[in-house]
């Protein structure tokens, strides 16, 4: 009788210690719900691809030190927005790394002034701003071509590097393809969270399971 009720409040402290991570792990869940940025349903993106193994002709500079090249990143955006018809959405926040070898030779960032990043039909686009406006000498974008009713997500084998800078003395112009891009969903904190809890019970079931047949 004492061995039975010493188990049964050593399964009430696990099931308390248990229940106790379960109703933080629902608060985590329950806080991540009220999220203002939810109201816009917000959505981050990984997007990573390759360039070709060599720039078009009469390219110099940076197309030319990407071939063979990489990037890699992500980027955030309203999905509510998308697809996108004849209309930019504008992305909240990307990160792009130019690379070639272990060397990022430029990074596209809504940190970085001047840089511009959007969404319109089937293209998803990070560009310096003078690109668009003709106001710097820094001219240079990565375009993606994504199939139509583009949502964040896919892969294509359609895009290009275009550059035409002149930073100080370092000339810089011409374009490298690209050769595959995706663009991948990010796991949601919610997603996170919710299997933290699921985990956490299936632990504590199995150590009871195991509890029982020692008893026996």
């Amino acid at each position: 009788m004492e061995i039975e009720f010493m188990l049964s409040a050593t399964s009430l402290k696990k099931l308390s210690q248990t229940t106790a991570t379960a109703v933080l792990g629902f608060s985590i869940l329950a806080a991540i719900g009220t999220d203002p940025a939810q109201a816009v349903n917000l959505k981050t993106f990984n997007i990573s691809g390759n360039f070709a193994p060599a720039a078009v002709d009469g390219s110099v500079g940076l197309p030319v030190e990407l071939a063979n090249g990489s990037f890699s990143g992500t980027y955030t955006v309203d999905t509510d927005r998308l697809p996108a018809s004849s209309s930019f959405v504008d992305l909240t926040s990307w990160t792009v790394n130019l690379v070639n070898g272990n060397t990022v030779l430029r990074t596209l960032s809504n940190s970085l002034a001047g840089n511009t990043a959007y969404i319109q039909e089937n293209i998803l686009a990070f560009a310096d701003a003078g690109l668009l406006t003709g106001q710097n000498n820094n001219l240079y974008s990565l375009e993606l071509y994504f199939n139509s009713n583009f949502t964040g997500k896919g892969s294509t084998n359609d895009g290009i590097f275009l550059d035409n800078s002149d930073l100080g003395s370092v000339q810089s112009s011409g374009s490298t393809a690209v050769t595959f891009a995706k663009g991948e969903s990010v796991p949601e904190p919610r997603t996170f969270a919710g299997m933290m809890v699921a985990t956490t019970i299936g632990l504590w079931v199995k150590r009871k399971q195991k509890a029982k047949i020692a008893a026996y």
